[in-house]
C-alpha cells in the first residue's frame, strides 16, 4: 500500500503512519498516550470499534475495554520498523472477524535492515526523540533490536509532559529453504498529562484559551508488553502454511473529566478508568492452489483463537485521588473463529472469491460490586454467542489493465461483555454488519492509477459516545452510503502526485425522537499531495488533508467544524546519514482535532440562563449543565528536525 510513501509524511505520532491509507483519518485527544480516534467509510469508529487493526497479524483492538469497545492503541509503534501497510476495506474478507466492519489494516514490520542507525529528533513544543536500531550481521539469522524514547509538552498551556519508551526485538531464521520462523518481543510504557476537551462557549467568551484546560489533572499512564511468533512454510509448489501465536500484557489508567461539575459540583466529575489484561491467541492458515477441469482454484482455510483475562474498573476521582468505585469487574472473554475462502479463476477475465466465516464467543463477567447495589440490574453472568458471515466478490478483467468488481459480505463487531450479560436489557453480543460495494480500478498509459467505488453498509446497532461515563452504549441500526475515489500519477520516475476522496452519509434507520444523524460520522475526507524521491538522495512531500463539517448531535443542532491542514516534509539521504525537516500545519490554521457534543457544567453556571446562544440547557428537574461542543485544539504551525546516522 504505497509502501514508499508513509515515511515521506510528517509522523510526530506513531499513528500518523496510517495517513497513507486512502480515506482514513486518525486524530488524538486527551493526551498522546491515549488511543487515537479513527475515521473510515462514514464511521467515527471511536478508538477502533469498527476498524480492525493488526501488527504482524497480532490484533490490536481490545474487547470489553475500560474506555471503549475495540480500543486500539498504536502509540507503542516505531514507524521506521514498518515495511508495508495492508488494507482491506469493508466486511468482505474471510480472514478478518471482530471489528472489521468498515475495514481492517495490518502493519507488517521489516524482516531486515541493511545498516544499523541512530536517529535524533527535536522541535516545537519541547519535543525530542531518540531512536536506535541495531541490525547486526549474523549468518543464518536476521536480528533487529530497536529502542525509542520520546517526549513532548505539546502546544497546550498546561504542559502535556508526555514521555514514552518503546523496545522491539525480532529475530528471523530460515529453518529450511522452504520455511522461516520469526520471534518478536516488544515493550512499551508511557505517562502523560492532558488538557481534555475545551468547552467552546468558554473560548468564544474569551475566558479560556484554545490551548487552555478546565481540569489540569487529566492524563494517564499505559504499558504494553508482548511476545509473538510466526512460522511460515511452503508446501509443494503451490501451498503455504502460516501459524502465529501471541501473548500480550497490558495496563491503562486513564483520568478524564468530560462534564466538569455536572454530576458533583463540589469535587468535580473526574473519572478514572483502569484496564489490566492478559491477551493470548493462536491463529493458523493453509493456502494452496490447484486445477480442476480447466479452472484454477486458490483455497484458504484458517482458524483464530483468542482469550482475554481482564480486570476492569471505574472510579469517581478528584485530582486523580479515588473517591468511590463505580465499576469493579473481572471479565473472561474468549473467541474461536473458523474461515474458508475460495478464489476461482473462471476465465482469463473473470474470477470470483467466495468466503464464509464462523465465530463463537464466550463471555464471563464477575461484577464485584453487584451485591453492594440496591438496583435490580445484574451485571454478572455467563453467555455465549455465534455468528456466521458469508462473503462474495466478483471481478471482471476483460479490459487490459482494468478491473470491475462487486463485493458483498457480512461482518460484525462484538459488544462489551458487561452489557452482554446484563439483566434485564442485555445488548446484542455480536452486532452484524452487511456491506455492498461496486468499484473499478485501472492503470492508464503506465503512469496513472485510478480507483473508485460506491458502497453501502447496514449496521444492526450503533455504538454511541456517553460523555459522563467515558464509554459507549449500543443504540439503533444505522446505514452508511458513500463513494471513494483515488488517483496516483507518476509525473517523472521520481515524482508522484496523489489524491483521495471519500464522501459518505451515516444515518439512523429509525428516528429515535432526536433526528437521524449519526453524531460525528465523517461526511467528507479529501487528501492529496506531491511526493518526490530523487536518485540524488533528496526527497520530500507537500500534502493537504481536508475534513468536512459533520453533525455533532443527531438533530444537527451542533456542528463539528471541518478544517484544511497543509504539511510539508523535505530531506536528504546520503550513504551514511540522513536529514529531514517536517513542517506540520504550514498555514497555521486554527483547527479542532477531536470534537464531541456533550453536557458539561462550569462552577459559575447555576441555571438554564447560564447557557449562551449556540448551546442548550440540559436536565428536566434539576439543571445539569449546557450541551455544547467540546474540542481538543489542533497543533499550530510546528517544525521537527531529524538526523540519522547509518553504520
Amino acid at each position: 500500500m504505497r509502501d514508499r510513501d508513509f515515511l515521506l509524511r510528517p509522523h510526530p505520532r506513531p499513528v500518523d503512519i496510517l495517513q497513507v491509507v486512502p480515506g482514513l483519518y486518525a486524530n488524538q485527544h486527551a493526551g498522546g498516550g491515549k488511543a487515537n480516534q479513527y475515521f473510515l467509510r462514514g464511521f467515527d469508529a471511536d478508538h477502533g470499534t469498527d476498524v480492525a487493526l493488526f501488527v504482524d497479524g497480532v490484533p490490536v483492538n481490545m474487547v470489553s475495554h475500560a474506555h471503549g469497545q475495540g480500543y486500539a492503541d498504536l502509540n507503542w509503534l516505531i514507524p521506521e520498523l514498518i515495511e508495508r501497510v495492508e488494507v482491506a476495506k469493508g466486511p468482505y474478507f474471510a480472514r478478518f472477524g471482530d471489528f472489521a466492519t468498515a475495514g481492517a489494516i495490518n502493519l507488517v514490520t521489516r524482516r531486515h535492515f541493511e545498516k544499523s542507525q541512530v536517529t535524533l529528533s527535536g522541535g516545537s513544543f519541547d519535543t525530542w526523540r531518540g531512536l536506535f536500531i541495531a541490525a547486526p550481521e549474523v549468518e543464518g539469522w536476521d536480528p533487529i533490536i530497536a529502542a525509542q524514547v520520546y517526549g513532548t509538552n505539546g502546544p497546550f498551556d498546561s504542559p502535556e509532559k508526555l514521555q514514552r519508551f518503546s523496545l522491539f526485538t525480532q529475530v528471523t531464521r530460515d529453518v529450511s529453504d522452504r520455511a522461516s520462523l520469526s520471534l518478536r518481543l516488544m515493550s512499551y510504557g508511557s505517562g502523560w498529562n492532558a488538557s481534555g476537551q475545551v468547552p467552546l462557549r468558554e473560548v468564544r467568551a474569551g475566558r479560556l484559551s484554545r490551548f487552555g484546560t478546565i481540569d489540569p489533572t487529566e492524563g494517564g499512564n499505559s504499558q504494553r508488553h508482548s511476545l509473538s511468533a510466526t512460522y511460515s512454510a511452503r508446501t509443494g509448489e503451490e501451498g503455504e502454511v502460516r501459524v502465529e501465536a501471541y501473548l500480550v500484557q497490558y495496563r491503562l489508567n486513564l483520568f478524564s473529566n468530560f462534564t466538569f461539575f455536572s454530576r458533583d459540583p463540589i469535587n468535580g466529575d473526574m473519572i478514572e478508568q483502569h484496564d489490566a489484561r492478559t491477551m493470548a491467541g493462536l491463529q493458523a492458515s493453509y493456502r494452496f492452489r490447484h486445477q480442476w477441469r480447466g479452472l484454477s482454484f486458490e483455497t484458504t482455510f484458517g482458524t483464530q483463537l483468542r482469550t482475554d483475562s481482564i480486570e476492569n474498573s471505574l472510579f469517581n476521582d478528584r485530582a486523580r485521588e479515588r473517591l468511590a468505585p463505580v465499576v469493579d469487574a473481572s471479565v473472561r472473554e474468549g473467541s474461536l473463529g473458523l474461515y474458508a475462502q475460495e478464489d476461482i479463476i473462471l476465465t482469463p477475465w473473470l474470477r470470483t472469491v467466495l468466503g464464509v466465516r464462523g465465530d463463537l464467543f464466550g463471555f464471563d463477567v464477575d461484577d464485584k460490586l453487584e451485591d453492594l447495589t440496591t438496583q435490580d440490574t445484574k451485571t454478572s453472568g455467563v453467555r455465549q454467542a455465534s455468528r456466521i458471515s458469508p462473503k462474495a466478490s466478483l471481478v471482471f478483467g476483460a479490459i487490459p489493465e482494468t478491473e470491475l468488481y462487486l463485493n458483498a459480505g457480512a461482518g460484525f463487531h462484538s459488544n462489551d461483555a458487561r452489557g452482554v450479560v446484563r439483566q434485564p436489557d442485555p445488548v446484542t453480543p455480536l452486532t452484524q454488519a452487511r456491506g455492498y460495494e461496486l468499484g473499478a480500478r485501472t492503470r492508464l498509459f503506465d503512469v496513472l492509477d485510478l480507483a473508485g467505488s460506491v458502497f453501502l453498509l447496514d449496521l444492526d446497532s450503533e455504538l454511541v459516545w456517553v460523555g459522563d461515563e467515558g464509554s459507549t452504549e449500543a443504540r439503533g441500526p444505522t446505514r452508511r452510503r458513500g463513494l471513494e475515489a483515488e488517483a496516483r500519477l507518476r509525473i517523472l520516475p521520481w515524482l508522484f502526485a496523489d489524491a483521495d476522496l471519500t464522501v459518505s452519509r451515516a444515518t439512523f434507520v429509525g428516528n429515535a425522537g432526536n433526528a437521524d444523524a449519526v453524531a460525528l460520522a465523517p461526511t467528507l475526507i479529501l487528501a492529496g499531495g506531491v511526493s518526490a524521491r530523487h536518485p540524488s538522495g533528496a526527497y520530500g512531500r507537500i500534502g493537504a488533508i481536508h475534513l468536512g463539517d459533520r453533525p455533532a448531535t443527531e438533530d444537527r443542532f451542533l456542528t463539528a467544524e471541518g478544517f484544511t491542514r497543509v504539511d510539508v516534509t523535505a530531506g536528504y539521504r546520503g550513504s551514511w546519514f540522513e536529514v529531514t525537516l517536517g513542517l506540520q500545519n504550514l498555514l497555521n490554521t486554527e483547527w479542532r482535532e477531536a470534537q464531541f457534543a456533550n453536557v458539561s457544567r462550569l462552577p459559575d453556571e447555576t441555571g438554564p440562563e447560564s447557557c449562551p446562544a449556540g448551546t442548550r440547557p440540559a436536565g428536566e428537574d434539576t439543571f445539569e449543565g449546557c450541551e455544547d461542543l467540546h474540542f481538543t485544539p489542533g497543533a499550530p504551525f510546528n517544525a521537527q528536525a531529524t538526523v540519522s546516522f547509518f553504520f
